[in-house]
């Protein structure tokens, strides 16, 4: 496969060149220019989009535990430019979790590449639970923990650092090569400092289900604006987080540390109306997507939405606006193939066109989805 003329944003440039795709793999840049192949001149060609924090599309969710579940997310996922992505899970039962983490073990699907699991609590703290059930929230759990890990398929695990005594948790996850990043927490500045200094890698949808910053106290907030060194995702829907947080989040840790996340549930590309989250009901009404008392229940934000969000709230270029959707999560999950364009990289590319919605969509050099 050849792309002879198109716009392909680099990691800091946008060159209009060509491209070729070989085995999957991206085999030449600059040198495909006598080959046949698609002439898009109109258009943008980015690495693909990684979602590291998801639950469900299309009327499915993760907790489901079936394949069809995973079959019917992952080829939703196309239409909005994500190649792949952490299936998360949520707040539930430990036989329901375990039964999600044990079918998310990566296998060959039709649509975007499953990395493995984000396990999103259930080692939370209750006065900052969001959407998470209250009546499965437990202390972390290293003996759980490693009975649902039994396929080491647990990429990433979001939980209060306060809830993990001495952080035997924490500690274990760094020296495990899993990331640990604070969550759902009504962590001191102190208790996240502690939790920095033992392994913990980044903070999960910043600003929200976190304590708040305090001139005396700066607490989980404000050690996320603190400390460079680490990653925050952020839902940049303009509902979960202002436009001016978005700014200000980009501010203090630029493209570098700043990872563009959906968050989406099961109600995303569906009608407005009733849904569910983790056996609780949802309400949808255009993009919100809230509980009965009114709690902000994840999102139905798609990833190319994300980047031309993050644009407009941030004022930034596309070149940033891509590294935050698809380099940044690649950096944060060590993975070395994905992430960016260049010789020898995985094929995982989408066209984008000027208005930056989603025209083909090519996982592992193939074409998975075309508008």
């Amino acid at each position: 496969m050849n792309f002879k003329k198109i716009n392909i944003v680099f990691q800091n440039e946008i060159l209009m060149t060509s491209l070729k795709i070989k085995d999957g793999k991206i085999e030449s840049i600059g040198k495909t220019c006598n080959l046949d192949g698609y002439e898009l001149e109109d258009y943008y060609l980015v690495p693909g989009f990684i979602d590291q924090h998801i639950h469900g599309a299309a009327g499915y969710d993760f907790m489901d535990a079936t394949n069809e579940a995973l079959e019917k997310i992952s080829t939703a996922l196309l239409a909005e430019g994500t190649t792949s992505f952490l299936g998360t899970t949520m707040t539930q039962s430990i036989d329901n979790i375990d039964k999600s983490v044990k079918n998310l073990v990566p296998k060959k699907l039709s649509g975007a590449n499953l990395l493995g699991v984000h396990l999103e609590g259930p080692f939370i703290n209750e006065v900052f639970k969001g959407a998470q059930p209250f009546e499965y929230i437990i202390p972390a759990n290293l003996d759980i923990f490693k009975k649902w890990n039994s396929n080491y398929n647990i990429k990433l695990v979001s939980l209060a650092p306060e809830k993990d005594k001495d952080h035997e948790f924490i500690k274990y996850c760094r020296n495990s090569n899993i990331i640990a990043s604070i969550a759902h927490t009504n962590a001191t500045h102190e208790e996240v400092q502690n939790a920095l200094n033992d392994g913990v890698k980044g903070f999960t949808h910043a600003f929200n289900a976190m304590s708040r910053l305090h001139h005396r106290d700066i607490n989980v907030v404000g050690s996320m604006l603190l400390y460079d060194d680490y990653y925050a995702e952020v839902i940049c829907d303009g509902i979960h987080v202002s436009r001016e947080a978005v700014k200000l989040l980009y501010k203090q840790k630029g493209r570098e540390k700043m990872i563009l996340i959906t968050d989406s549930m099961r109600a995303k590309y569906l009608p407005d109306g009733k849904s569910e989250l983790g056996g609780q009901t949802v309400f949808v009404n255009g993009m919100e997507a809230r509980l009965e008392d009114g709690t902000l229940a994840g999102s139905i934000l798609k990833m190319n939405d994300a980047v031309k969000n993050v644009i407009k709230f941030a004022n930034v270029d596309l070149i940033d606006a891509i590294y935050m959707a698809s380099t940044s999560p690649a950096r944060n999950l060590g993975l070395k193939n994905k992430g960016y364009i260049s010789e020898l990289m995985d094929a995982d590319l989408v066209i984008l066109d000027k208005n930056l919605d989603v025209y083909m969509t090519i996982v592992g050099g193939v074409i998975k989805y075309e508008r």
